[in-house]
């Protein structure tokens, strides 16, 4: 009784110690203002994300700059030329982090009301770019030129609403789930008959959630390519960020295995020690 006790103890402590793990890097990745913009900063500096970010900004000024279309054909080259420059400019990187926080501010607004349309998953806003450009074209031409209306592009086909609201305030409480997975475990070792058994096969679980998230940093990537595409600009970004996303699960992964090692090696010499000492 006491084995089969100790075994479900041990499988739970496991199954909250994948849940704990996933929702600490979620809630410090993508829920923490300061963690998305940490993984996503930098794809403001990959050249095919510039490229499309030019392109896409180019045209939105073009079509809002409010001059007559005679002169369309003048300024075209002009605004091209402006948006191939911008993100070499000195205020690109302020402008970019800004992007970011009204984005994460943008994808973690409130829910919305019941009747009203739910945005998409997430939602880039280059607002701050734009502008940057809008003021850089304007400084050439010696003309205001408007910002356009609407610089917020959707990233994903999926909706954001009470799910993405509920698992944003579910994976805060990672602490507790780690604290709760410890407490599970440490009852598994103290029931069990074979202590140290119990401790290595814990330790062998934890390697087993720690190559799942290996894994895990090359299935993200993948899943995301496979997605259906909404624009080039955002097709560019979650391609990106879905990437840097996965290096950095994989990265994370390492301490884990690391633990599970540990857990494994102490519980295998736990387990040696009284045969050693019944030699002696």
């Amino acid at each position: 009784m006491r084995t089969l006790v100790s075994a479900l103890l041990a499988l739970l402590a496991l199954v909250v110690t994948a849940g704990g793990l996933l929702s600490a890097w979620l809630d410090e990745n993508l829920v923490e203002e300061t963690g998305f913009i940490a993984l996503a900063a930098p794809l403001g500096d990959d050249p095919d994300f510039q490229a499309t970010l030019t392109e896409s900004l180019a045209q939105e000024v073009t079509a809002t700059s409010g001059l007559p279309e005679q002169l369309q054909s003048f300024i075209g080259p002009v605004i091209e030329d402006a948006a191939g420059a911008v993100t070499g400019s000195s205020g690109y990187p302020a402008a970019w982090t800004e992007t970011l926080r009204l984005s994460h501010a943008f994808t973690f607004a409130q829910a919305p009301g019941p009747g009203e349309e739910a945005p998409a998953v997430l939602t880039l806003d280059l607002g701050p770019v734009a502008r940057l450009l809008a003021d850089d074209v304007g400084g050439r031409l010696g003309v205001d030129v408007p910002v356009p209306d609407d610089t917020t592009i959707d990233v994903g086909v999926l909706e954001r609403g009470g799910m993405l609201s509920g698992v944003a305030d579910a994976v805060q409480g990672w602490r507790l789930y780690l604290a709760g997975a410890l407490v599970l475990g440490l009852l598994a070792i103290v029931v069990a008959r074979r202590r140290g058994t119990t401790l290595a096969l814990l330790g062998i679980g934890v390697v087993g959630i720690g190559v799942l998230g290996l894994l895990a940093g090359e299935w993200v990537p993948a899943a995301v390519a496979g997605a259906p595409g909404t624009t080039a600009i955002a097709d560019v970004f979650l391609g990106g960020l879905a990437g840097r996303a996965g290096a950095d699960i994989a990265g994370s992964s390492m301490p884990v295995i690391v633990g599970g090692v540990i857990a494994l090696v102490l519980g295998v010499v736990w387990r040696l020690a009284p045969r050693r000492r019944r030699r002696a």
